[in-house]
C-alpha cells in the first residue's frame, strides 16, 4: 500500500486497495470542464471561481469515492449490492474465516498423516507448507481485525452506506465552503420540499450525480448529519 504524505486529505487513502488489489470497472471522466461551468452557473456564486483548481478537487474527490464504492458491498452507485452487517459478518465466517481456520489445523504438525503420500508420491510442485500457513494466519488476523471493526459500528448503529455518504457529504461541503465563501453551507428551508432551492444542496446533488449516477442522491438527514453544528 502506498504512503501518502501527512499534508495530504485523508480520503486520498480510499484509492489503494491493499492486498485486495483487483480489476475495477473502467473509470468514468468525472467533472467536465462544461459541467464545471454549468455548476459555478447554477451555484451563482459573487465569487470569480477558479473552476481549474475547482475541477482539480472534484476529481480526486470523486476517484477517491468511487473506487471505495467499487470496492465494497455499500449499494452505491454500480458497486457491489449493499450487505447489512449482520449478514455481511456471517459470510465472512462461513466463507473465509472459518474455512482458514481448518485449513491452518489441516496443515499443523499433528495432522500431517492425512496429506501422507507414501508409497506412490505426487508429480506436481509442493507447496511451501510454512509459508502457507504463516500467509493463512495473517489472513486469520485479518478479518478477525475486520470483524471487531464491523461489531463496533454496528453499536454505534451507524449503517456503513449511511457512514460513507456522510463522509463524502463532509469532504463535498469543505470544498464548497473554499470555493463558494459567500454562500451558506446548509440545506434551506425549501430543500425539504421535491425541488431543492439553496445553492449548497444543488451543488450537492449535482456533484453526487456525477460520481455515483443519476439514481444517487443524499437524504436530508445525511446533508444535515455532515453540516449542523453537534449539540451542546
Amino acid at each position: 500500500m502506498s504512503r501518502k504524505p501527512p499534508n495530504q486529505p485523508y480520503y486520498l487513502k480510499y484509492r489503494d486497495l491493499g492486498w485486495l488489489e483487483r480489476p475495477l470497472p473502467p473509470a468514468p471522466n468525472f467533472f467536465s470542464e462544461k459541467l464545471i461551468e454549468k455548476i459555478c452557473r447554477r451555484v451563482a456564486s459573487k465569487k470569480n471561481v477558479d473552476q481549474v483548481a475547482l475541477a482539480k478537487d472534484l476529481r480526486a474527490i470523486a476517484e477517491a469515492y468511487w473506487i471505495a464504492a467499487m470496492s465494497s458491498p455499500l449499494g452505491i452507485g454500480d458497486g457491489p449490492k449493499l450487505l447489512g452487517p449482520d449478514e455481511r459478518k456471517r459470510t465472512i465466517k462461513s466463507s473465509v474465516l472459518h474455512p482458514a481456520q481448518k485449513l491452518v489445523a489441516a496443515l499443523s504438525d499433528e495432522n500431517l498423516t492425512l496429506l501422507s503420500e507414501w508409497p506412490d508420491g505426487a508429480v506436481s510442485a509442493p507447496p511451501d507448507r510454512k509459508l502457507l500457513l504463516e500467509e493463512l494466519e495473517l489472513l486469520v488476523g485479518r478479518v478477525t481485525d475486520l470483524l471487531e471493526a464491523m461489531e463496533g459500528r454496528t453499536r454505534r448503529g451507524s449503517p456503513l452506506s449511511n457512514e460513507f455518504k456522510i463522509d463524502l457529504t463532509e469532504v463535498l461541503t469543505e470544498v464548497f465552503r473554499q470555493y463558494f465563501p459567500d454562500l451558506p453551507a446548509r440545506r434551506g428551508g425549501y430543500d425539504r420540499t421535491k425541488t431543492a432551492s439553496s445553492e449548497y444542496t444543488q451543488f450537492m446533488e449535482a456533484c453526487g450525480r456525477e460520481i455515483f449516477g443519476p439514481s444517487f442522491s443524499f437524504s436530508g438527514q445525511v446533508l444535515d448529519a455532515a453540516t449542523l453544528p453537534p449539540e451542546e
